[in-house]
């Protein structure tokens, strides 16, 4: 049994657990350090959440799951890339 945390990601809650939450608040601290020197970066930082959103919501709903995981974490962050792929 894991631990899990409710959170808001572009006006959608989603439960994830732990883990996975520790990691998701490392990844969009990292995009909002990066993006903040850029004119513009709210829209740049809500567009990123948004898309993580969507994708989460897809996630859940293909595999019928009720929480993001850490693998379902380190997977969008493959997709997505890190502040390092910018």
């Amino acid at each position: 049994m894991k631990k899990t945390i409710s959170i808001n990601i572009s006006g959608f809650v989603f439960y994830i657990e732990e883990d996975g939450y520790d990691k998701l608040k490392t990844y969009l601290s990292a995009i909002q350090q990066y993006f903040a020197r850029y004119e513009g970066s709210q829209e740049i930082i809500a567009d990123i959440e948004g898309r993580i959103s969507e994708k989460f919501a897809d996630k859940l709903h293909k595999e019928e799951k009720q929480a993001i995981s850490l693998e379902d974490v380190d997977q969008l962050i493959a997709s997505m890339g890190t502040v390092a792929d910018f």
